[in-house]
């Protein structure tokens, strides 16, 4: 919950999802999806991925992934129509939480495939720091 924002739980369901929710809605549900650093590198060597980093520009400083699309999580929904469209779009900030967000917006404004960077930025910089 802590993830979208949501760290005051007042409580919770102490059944499963099936005792809550109509079956019905079950195929409303969509899975998140996350790209690992492996799997992004393969996609941007192929020029096969949209990549949106979400990061503010102080956190843009530290190093940035190349190819990326710089559109804060606070200006995403006003900056939609800057998102290219054509290919899978792939989402990070800087750990992964914010980037689920942006992902789910995402989603929920008509973007498919739609998958957000599992770690983020520090993910990447951990994979390719200099041995």
């Amino acid at each position: 919950m802590a993830r979208i924002g949501s760290d005051n739980a007042l409580g919770y369901l102490t059944v499963g999802p099936d005792g809550v929710f109509p079956a019905e809605l079950a195929e409303l549900v969509v899975p998140a999806r996350r790209t690992t650093v492996e799997q992004l590198e393969a996609l941007l060597a192929a020029d096969a991925v949209t990549l949106v980093d979400i990061r503010n520009p102080g956190e843009r400083e530290f190093g940035t992934i190349p190819g990326a699309v710089p559109i804060p999580l606070a200006q995403l929904r006003a900056r939609l129509a800057q998102v290219p469209t054509g290919k899978p779009i792939v989402v990070h900030c800087a750990g992964g939480w914010r980037s689920s967000v942006a992902a789910s917006l995402l989603r929920a404004q008509g973007f498919e495939n739609v998958s957000d960077l599992l770690g983020g930025y520090n993910a990447w910089a951990d994979a390719h720091v200099p041995a």
